[in-house]
């Protein structure tokens, strides 16, 4: 993936009061940034107000850096409420190290870390240092919050620019600039503060649209080579060209190429086979050097080493297909949940993974070429956003990858219990599509058999059920589905009162989604939910069904949700169904969608068949 520098990182969000005492405040940030002769230079401050004993970490600073984004004059102190000054940081308390992961062979990053702490509170941490690029796409991306959970008081920022300098700015919850004109200079500034603290709820949108922000990029660029942002086209062209002459291939992976599709006719068969080809013979690894990260390495490399990140990969295959006569287009795209969208009003450097799009005659195939999954299966990662299709010759152009349906993300169980009043028995037979197949797919692969046993136990056996032993498997590797078989017993199915019986319903899982008096914010939800169970409950000798059993059907924008009974001799099964639909439900309307979800709530844990003796 590609690496976009935001030097924050903030939970989820929700909207509240702003009187009391935080942890921590940030009381004071400057940016102060120039450009001159074609580099630029930050110089960047921050005041931290430390209250008590949990706002301390935040006296623990992170500065990150790497050899295009260098960091120099770094000082530090602390200061008490008058201002007098209680200590100094020196150089031998500075740490620097690489952040490189255990999935990274190469990561051009760096951290320089400190920590500096007092004893009688409050008190405050100064720091500055100053930061320099030559090659840079962002002049900046500034986040004037250190955390989302304390105040930002004042924040400032301050840019200059030659006269002939042009830049493009947006801004979020940001006033626009104030600017001013001299001879030689144009100098912009912002002022922000954050004091209506938000935190975190339920599905809710990204903290793109909810934290102040400014995002300023140089109309015209160089970076690697020259490059525009006037427009999505020009910004397409860049990058088209920085690839260029990447897909040649050495002749061994042409024979190989050629022994793989001989004999094969059909397209897809053709991108099937390679695809497979690609998963087995190549492993993800995180390569962030050459052009800051942007610049895939040669389809060559990839084809000598076996290893690549999400750009080498998608070259490399991108070259492998078109050895083998098939047009496919590298495409950028923001990855992830909740999905952030493309502000398509400001053309920039707004992805952080790679993609290959294949359009076909007859149909369209997306391939994510870091991914153990199903052939063409997108999976929630990518599924359902603008992705940024790169093209020759001002040919660049956003499409829709498309969204999972229904089939592609229903998760299917079907539970046997016999009980007893010594307690319940179970068996589990669970189908998964969409995220849960994600999830348990990358379980099985990467986890020994004891250690998906205990990451079953803890994360996905039904709450109030103990597993006795498990089946875990997959019909094909090209099926987006995957199958857990369990044994478990249980004492809260199956409950004894005199002469009746009551059998519990086994419920959903459903989100915990705030009340409507505790939520602010709006709900996101990024990909279809579709719960379908089919419970049998055997009915003990000399019990009868007290009482009718009352179906229940809802259906409204926001999904819709059913339970059905089928009755014989020894059994009762209960047919249950829960659907609730994708999309961003301002706050207007969630009232009407919490309704929904609480009437589904209902049904599930109020819900209990009663049986009476004969």
């Amino acid at each position: 993936m590609i690496k976009i520098y935001i030097f924050f990182i903030f939970p989820l969000l929700q909207l509240t009061v702003n009187a009391q005492v935080y942890n921590a405040e940030l009381i004071e940030y400057q940016t102060n940034t120039s450009i001159n002769k074609g580099k630029l230079t930050s110089k960047i401050s921050y005041v931290i107000k430390i209250n008590n004993r949990a706002g301390e970490k935040y006296t623990k600073i992170s500065i990150p850096y790497s050899k295009l984004s260098k960091v120099s004059q770094l000082k530090a102190y602390i200061s008490n409420e008058e201002g007098k000054i209680i200590k100094k940081l020196s150089q031998s308390d500075i740490t620097e190290k690489s952040t490189a992961k255990n999935f990274s062979f190469y990561e051009d990053n760096y951290v320089k870390e400190f920590t500096l702490k007092h004893n009688i509170y409050p008190y405050y941490v100064n720091y500055s240092y100053t930061r320099k690029e030559s090659d840079f796409l962002y002049i900046d991306y500034w986040i004037p919050v250190i955390n989302s959970s304390i105040p930002t008081r004042n924040a400032l920022l301050t840019l200059t620019v030659p006269a002939n300098y042009n830049i493009s700015h947006s801004e979020n919850l940001v006033p626009v600039p104030e600017v001013f004109n001299s001879k030689n200079n144009v100098t912009y500034r912002w002022k922000a503060k954050y004091e209506e603290i938000i935190e975190k709820e339920i599905k809710s949108p990204s903290p793109n649209k909810l934290l102040p922000s400014v995002k300023i990029v140089p109309l015209n660029f160089i970076y690697g080579i020259p490059g525009s942002f006037d427009s999505w086209q020009s910004f397409g062209n860049w990058q088209y060209k920085i690839s260029e002459g990447l897909d040649i291939l050495p002749e061994f992976e042409k024979i190989n190429i050629r022994k793989i599709i001989e004999g094969l006719e059909d397209k897809v068969e053709k991108i099937r086979k390679l695809y497979h080809y690609l998963q087995d013979e190549t492993r993800y690894i995180n390569v962030t050097l050459e052009t800051g990260g942007l610049k895939p390495y040669p389809a060559s490399y990839v084809a000598k080493n076996k290893y690549g990140d999400c750009k080498a990969l998608t070259n490399y295959f991108k070259s492998v297909l078109l050895f083998a006569g098939i047009e496919s287009y590298y495409t950028k795209i923001y990855a992830g949940n909740p999905i952030i969208e493309i502000d398509t009003s400001f053309p920039s450097q707004q992805s952080n993974h790679i993609i290959l799009y294949i359009p076909l005659d007859n149909d369209t195939l997306w391939l994510d070429c870091t991914s153990d999954n199903a052939f063409a299966y997108l999976g929630t990662f990518t599924q359902n956003r603008m992705a940024f299709v790169i093209d020759k010759d001002n040919g660049s152009h956003f499409i829709n990858t498309p969204a999972l349906t229904e089939g592609e993300v229903m998760e299917k169980r079907s539970i046997k219990c016999t009980g007893s009043r010594s307690g319940t028995r179970a068996h589990f037979n669970n189908t998964y599509r969409g995220e849960m197949y994600e999830i348990l797919a990358g379980l099985k692969r990467k986890l020994t058999g004891d250690e998906q046993n205990r990451a079953l136990k803890e994360y996905f056996i039904q709450e109030g059920f103990e597993m006795q032993d498990f089946t875990l498997s997959s019909p094909d590797r090209d099926s987006a589905r995957i199958s857990l078989k369990y044994n478990a017993e249980s004492k809260n199915i199956y409950k004894y009162y005199g002469n009746d019986l009551l059998l519990e319903n086994i419920p959903f899982e459903i989100p915990p989604f705030e009340e409507p008096k505790e939520r602010d914010l709006p709900v996101q939800i990024d990909f279809l939910i579709y719960r379908v169970d089919t419970l049998v409950y055997e009915i003990p000798v000399l019990y009868k069904v007290s009482g009718e059993l009352n179906e229940i059907s809802i259906e409204n924008n926001y999904g819709k949700y059913s339970i059905s009974y089928n009755l014989s001799d020894n059994a009762i099964c209960v047919i249950k169904t829960m659907l609730i639909n994708s999309g961003y439900y301002p706050t207007t309307m969630y009232n009407d969608f919490y309704d929904f979800i609480n009437m589904i709530k209902e049904s599930e844990y109020k819900t209990h068949i009663v049986l009476t003796k004969k």
